[in-house]
């Protein structure tokens, strides 16, 4: 009797209550769900689960990751503190909300998480990294620059870090020490789309055309997607049309010299040429922001292309006076 007594008790102490056992279920579910792509009804039965008690670090951090699958930021905020509350001092998950944070334009907060996982793993040049990349979004140039150079301190073939820095010499015009920066990369990422582009890139801005070419060529072919295939492509065409003598401007045409004028003063105060030339232009290629593609010499109007040929690069035109009308002008390239 003793013995059926002792069974009958340990039934009843070791056996999964009712409340865990819908847990249990809505879990499982809910992995299967996810598993299966079907988010939504995944986020559904997670969420069932976790108004049946469900709370734990581990639970809330696949929960977080589901809100963060289907873009709903501020519950994955939510969900991955509560994770934090739970289990404090996880490094994954402080990265995680820096990323959140990022993607949701709030650079400060994902400045300060960052910092946290820094503070948690100072030897990490996965996170010195990261939050070079940060402060350099920033415009906090020499903070990232520290972090960069701490990240590959730490490991010489972090290619994020590598990748920062070739952007932070891109943007100080250090062209050839940005292109080393992402030629590091393809020692060990030889298929890095990424690389190839911005090293094709950079030959481009010092008129090394061929080299140019050759880069956006390998990118095209690494080309993830459909977009980043045409993206390559439309750069493969500009360069060929530089290497042929073509050049490339936009302009805004109007009626009388007294638009013209408003027009190239609200450019001079920072409004946008494009935008500007969408509104008010009286051209056909309004829609396009004025531009004129690619053309060679003799193609177009003979002021207009004489007033292209001598402006500077990026540099804005006078009014000038044309049989149509009169004109603003931006050269290209």
């Amino acid at each position: 009797m003793r013995s059926i007594l002792f069974v009958f008790w340990v039934c009843l102490t070791f056996a999964p209550t009712f409340s865990e056992s819908s847990i249990l279920k809505h879990v499982q579910q809910g992995d299967l769900l996810a598993a299966q792509g079907q988010l939504d009804r995944a986020i559904e039965e997670y969420e069932k689960a976790l108004a049946a008690g469900a709370g734990s670090a581990q639970f809330l951090n696949r929960l977080g990751e589901a809100y963060l699958r289907v873009e709903n930021f501020n519950m994955a905020v939510t969900t991955f503190r509560k994770s934090l509350r739970e289990r404090p001092g996880q490094l994954s998950v402080y990265s995680r909300l820096g990323e959140i944070y990022l993607a949701s334009g709030k650079l400060d907060s994902a400045i300060h998480y960052v910092k946290e996982a820094l503070v948690l793993a100072p030897d990490a040049g996965a996170v010195h990294s990261s939050l070079g990349g940060l402060y350099l979004q920033a415009g906090e140039r020499l903070k990232a620059k520290a972090h960069l150079d701490s990240a590959l301190r730490i490991d010489t073939r972090n290619p994020e870090a590598h990748r920062f820095l070739g952007f932070y010499f891109t943007h100080a015009d250090s062209f050839d020490t940005a292109r080393e920066h992402f030629e590091k990369i393809l020692d060990f990422l030889p298929n890095d789309f990424e690389a190839h582009n911005n090293i094709a890139f950079l030959h481009a801005r010092q008129r090394q055309y061929r080299q140019a070419l050759e880069y956006y060529k390998r990118a095209k072919d690494l080309a993830g997607d459909a977009f980043e295939a045409h993206t390559t492509n439309l750069q493969i065409e500009a360069v060929r049309a530089i290497m042929d003598g073509k050049v490339r401007a936009r302009y805004i045409l109007v009626k009388s010299q007294a638009a013209a004028r408003d027009l190239l003063q609200r450019i001079e105060s920072g409004e946008d040429f494009g935008s500007l030339a969408q509104k008010f232009s009286l051209a056909p290629n309004a829609q396009f922001g004025g531009d004129t593609d690619f053309f060679g010499a003799g193609e177009l109007m003979s002021e207009f292309e004489e007033a292209v040929m001598q402006l500077q690069v990026g540099e804005i035109s006078d009014i000038v006076q044309v049989s149509m009308g009169f004109m603003i002008i931006q050269r290209m390239n």
